[in-house]
């Protein structure tokens, strides 16, 4: 007797004005949703709930929702919803420097990264154990290099998603702010 295929949920949460708030799996929708509410701040702009069930296994859903943050870009979606920025570790240049000046170095290599455009605003940065492995420091050298970038507002680090390349917001005169396109 073969088994029945696996149910999924594959939901979608609006707001009031149907902006797409959040996209997430589950096997059980309503637990998750108590879950959300006890644990979400977003979660009191939640006014629709949509549910699509797949029968699909647990890991082609996870790459069904995937597909699906990235192409549909929810609020509050943190995994999956941004680019990462290119990284080749093998290719990542060892840091030689005087031991006070490794995380200045390390933060030059990822000013050169943002300021060259191969790493986008909006893009996820390596973390810190990569970082670290690649460049031949430790992890509390990459986090004094992100706390430089940060303070000068190159980065911007969100608890639980990760580190990204910030956008630049350039002050040009008095009450005019210019965007980047």
């Amino acid at each position: 007797m073969t088994e029945p295929p696996e149910r999924t949920a594959l939901y979608r949460l609006y707001d009031a004005n149907d902006r797409l708030l959040y996209i997430g799996i589950t096997d059980n929708p309503g637990a998750r949703w108590e879950r959300h509410a006890a644990f979400k701040w977003w979660w009191g702009e939640v006014a629709r709930k949509q549910v699509n069930w797949l029968n699909s296994s647990w890991r082609e859903a996870l790459g069904i929702e995937k597909a699906a943050i990235r192409e549909e870009r929810p609020a509050y979606n943190g995994t999956h919803n941004h680019g990462v920025a290119p990284f080749d570790a093998s290719a990542w240049p060892k840091i030689e420097a005087q031991p006070r000046q490794k995380s200045s170095t390390l933060a030059d290599l990822i000013r050169t990264e943002i300021t060259s455009g191969r790493w986008q605003a909006g893009d996820r940065l390596p973390d810190a154990e990569g970082l670290a492995a690649a460049s031949g420091v430790g992890e509390g050298t990459v986090q004094r290099a992100f706390r430089e970038l940060a303070n000068e507002g190159s980065i911007v680090r969100l608890h639980g998603l990760g580190t990204f390349v910030r956008a630049r917001i350039v002050t040009i005169a008095p009450n005019r702010i210019l965007r980047p396109t």
